[in-house]
């Protein structure tokens, strides 16, 4: 969760947040926690869940979650063990509340990586580190999930975000909400209501290699009726894009995608210098800019920055910056 008003798009709409509260309140549960993991430590996660609407919306539910964590084992080829908000494994039942949107590394952000913000603060942008290809990060977002399946999944698709997602797209009226208890199977519904098919989804294809549910929509029983998003605008459409995310790992320095600066926009606020995991991010001049040396493209700049003021250069754009030193 990062500190964007919910005009945005970028988090969970508010007003679903509130109806799941109150239906919850009904059935007069010993507690109920709303609560996510910024993903930095210099974010104040009660002014984040104030700005983006959720503060208010939790209906005195709210709880800054990151308080107290535990430490524990992780069936995972990159780590061993992590640190997570210690209330997830505590809770007797898990609601995981998604955004339907795009994301420029892992081509959706669903209700898999939604679980992500099991982990406090500045330890999500760490754990970039561990892996350089899209394939080894979605099968790391697979593992954290993995630590503690939600019971049920409500995806707001009330306002989606196509294009550069997660936080530099644009908004899209869907008017929809979507909900089912296996993760899995609700984003291949969404990545299909997107144009995408599931099977070429890193995060879906290694969910699937697990048996952790149906990416089939077919296969898939669906209330409703399934329709694919008239011009809906997805992160990798072109066919040089897909060649580009094939051959990453394998040339990796030479085309990672390195995020640049709209001067435009910034307000030198350095929240991208503070998420860096590597320190890649550091002011030249009066503007923060990128080491292509250092930067691992996770894109934590660009998903934490409150100004939209990272720019995402297409693959034919970031290869010319390339041949001219940049």
């Amino acid at each position: 969760m990062g500190p964007f008003p919910p005009e945005r798009g970028v988090t969970t709409d508010p007003r679903v947040i509130l109806a799941i509260v109150q239906e919850l309140k009904k059935y007069k549960p010993k507690e109920i926690i709303v609560g996510d993991n910024s993903g930095s430590i210099h974010f104040d996660p009660l002014k984040i869940a104030k700005i983006t609407g959720i503060l208010d919306a939790s209906d005195g539910c709210y709880s800054n979650i990151a308080r107290e964590v535990l430490k524990v084992k992780v069936e995972s080829k990159f780590i061993d063990e992590l640190f997570i908000s210690r209330i997830v494994k505590e809770a007797d039942y898990i609601i995981n509340v998604p955004k339907f949107k795009t994301h420029m590394l892992t081509t959706i952000t669903g209700a898999i990586k939604n679980m992500f913000g099991i982990i406090p603060g500045g330890k999500k942008a760490q754990l970039h580190t561990l892996n350089r290809s899209t394939y080894e990060f979605a099968e790391l977002l697979v593992d954290i999930y993995q630590i503690r399946i939600p019971d049920l999944n409500i995806m707001d698709a009330i306002i989606g975000m196509e294009g550069a997602g997660p936080t530099n797209g644009k908004t899209k009226i869907i008017n929809k909400m979507i909900s089912s208890d296996n993760a899995i199977s609700l984003d291949s519904v969404m990545a299909v209501m997107m144009g995408l098919k599931p099977d070429t989804i890193e995060l879906l294809q290694v969910a699937k290699d697990r048996n952790l549910g149906e990416i089939d929509a077919s296969n898939i029983s669906i209330d409703g009726e399934l329709k694919v998003i008239s011009g809906f605008k997805t992160p990798h459409n072109g066919l040089l894009q897909k060649i580009a995310k094939a051959v990453v790992p394998h040339v990796f320095n030479f085309n990672k995608v390195i995020p640049v600066i709209d001067h435009n926009k910034c307000k030198i606020c350095k929240k991208c210098i503070e998420v860096c995991p590597v320190s890649a991010m550091n002011l030249k001049g009066k503007y923060p800019e990128a080491d292509r040396k250092r930067c691992i493209s996770c894109f934590c700049c660009d998903e934490h920055c409150p100004y939209g003021a990272i720019i995402l250069p297409s693959w034919q754009q970031n290869i010319f910056n390339r041949l001219k030193g940049k």
